[in-house]
């Protein structure tokens, strides 16, 4: 009897890295890695070609990554995420007598500084201002005792500070997170509070007002719910999914996809949403207590 072998074929293109998507679009991209880790060929690289993705050409303008491999921060023989040296380590992280984070603010600060002034330039001469998305990565809050964030306390404290002085947060759409809770330490290992810290990481939002009205008044006119989006997602499960969708929303401003938006932070999610609706698999939800073993 001869068997049948059926095909199929994905029903979009594969969709791009999200810097590229925003680079396509005429942003100026930029990345800071404190961990010394290529974050970018290491997880889209595999998927697609580097030289189109991962370094430059379509992915990012401007980078800051090879510092934070210098060897009196992140060493080079035996473990480099050892508990005493590294992006890791309980103790603080320097380079060169500076904070590793202060050299990393330092770099956002001045390469925002520079952009907003091109920014303004071109506005002058009545030209389309040229957007920016920039991300950061930084380490302070991984390790087990939870000292070590503390020394960023007042480094983004004068960051933040300083967006919201310059007017900055006025046309600019901040995110703060971070993609997993702790996982270190003895809460995390014996209890039931510290698995659910571990599954559920930090997120924080602002928006500028005009785009905070936007949004409530477009829930209000095409959602299933006339609430909040904002205030109805605080409580209700959200995945990286839909913080992929509201950066997807963000690129395309301000022409959007209705089925992006739908996904995506501006919009309320299903209230009473499971992990198996929200594509969680069960050993990472949350709202689940695994059997003992």
């Amino acid at each position: 009897m001869r068997r049948l072998l059926a095909r199929y074929s994905l029903s979009r293109p594969k969709p791009l890295p999200i810097r590229a998507h925003y680079r396509d679009r005429g942003y100026v991209t930029a990345r800071v890695e404190t961990g010394c880790d290529d974050w970018a060929k290491e997880y889209t690289g595999i998927k697609y070609k580097s030289q189109e993705y991962s370094v430059g050409n379509r992915s990012l303008g401007y980078e800051l990554s090879l510092p934070f491999c210098l060897l009196e921060y992140y060493p080079n023989v035996g473990n480099a995420f050892g508990s005493f040296k590294g992006p890791y380590s309980l103790t603080a992280r320097c380079l060169y007598g500076r904070y590793v984070h202060d050299w990393a603010f330092g770099y956002l600060s001045q390469l925002r500084t520079e952009l907003r002034e091109h920014r303004t330039k071109q506005l002058a001469h009545q030209k389309d201002a040229q957007p920016y998305m920039i991300s950061a990565t930084f380490f302070e809050g991984h390790e087990g005792t939870g000292e070590v964030l503390r020394t960023a306390d007042d480094s983004l404290a004068a960051f933040l500070a300083s967006m919201r002085d310059s007017g900055e947060l006025d046309d600019t759409v901040l995110v703060i997170g971070a993609d997993h809770g702790l996982h270190m330490g003895l809460n995390f290992a014996f209890l039931q509070s510290g698995r659910i810290e571990h599954q559920n990481p930090f997120l924080v939002m602002s928006v500028p007002e005009w785009l905070h009205e936007f949004s409530e008044k477009y829930q209000t006119k095409h959602g299933s719910e006339k609430v909040s989006p904002f205030a109805a997602n605080e409580q209700r499960l959200v995945t990286p999914f839909e913080t992929h969708h509201t950066f997807r929303v963000l690129a395309d401003w301000p022409e959007f996809e209705a089925d992006s938006w739908k996904r995506s932070l501006f919009a309320a999610q299903k209230t009473g949403r499971t992990c198996e609706e929200a594509g969680i698999g069960a050993n990472f939800c949350m709202c689940k207590i695994p059997a003992t073993q």
